[in-house]
């Protein structure tokens, strides 16, 4: 319920009262007794959110049947598909609340490092085994961070926009450029 709400309204505008009824709760002490304030819930809200990206991004990047690169271009595709999905509207609970968080809880913030770490890792095994395909001076992990913060800032920048045509123009080229 609160993830959905945040997606939809954005979590200053999620209040704990919209969260339980949306959860079909019969008061606040239901949401206390798992929480122990908004910001808790919001950390778990993304803390999740992220796990399951991160797996989604690591599964899709794996998958052995597909050709290096195009395993590539699928992972950016789903990217830009999970942008679509959540919608620009009311703001992604990713972006500034997720950078907020990042930089007020340590925690949070080894947790969001690991997503983009492991895809990094994921994207240059992917770009090494690609090498023949590769410029002789590319180096794999270098042009991974690339691919991973070009993604970063791409959702970034449809989030402010509130515009995913955004993120398929960035992933159009991006895929180009590869």
């Amino acid at each position: 319920a609160a993830s959905d709400l945040i997606a939809e309204h954005g979590f200053a505008q999620t209040s704990v009262d919209a969260v339980i009824e949306r959860a079909g709760l019969s008061g606040k002490s239901h949401f206390y007794h798992y929480f122990e304030s908004k910001d808790e819930l919001g950390h778990e809200v993304l803390a999740r959110q992220f796990d399951v990206l991160g797996e989604r991004g690591l599964a899709i990047l794996r998958e052995p049947s597909l050709d290096p690169i195009e395993r590539l271009n699928v992972f950016i595709d789903s990217v830009v598909a999970i942008q679509a999905e959540r919608g620009m509207k009311g703001g992604s609970p990713f972006g500034a609340l997720a950078t907020d968080m990042a930089e007020k809880d340590e925690g949070f913030r080894v947790r969001i490092a690991r997503v983009f770490r492991n895809w990094t890792d994921e994207i240059s095994a992917l770009l090494a085994e690609a090498a023949d395909r590769l410029e002789e001076d590319a180096d794999p992990k270098r042009l991974a961070r690339f691919i991973v913060a070009t993604l970063a800032g791409a959702t970034t920048m449809a989030r402010i926009k509130r515009d995913v045509s955004v993120m398929h123009g960035v992933a159009t080229d991006l895929k180009r450029f590869l």
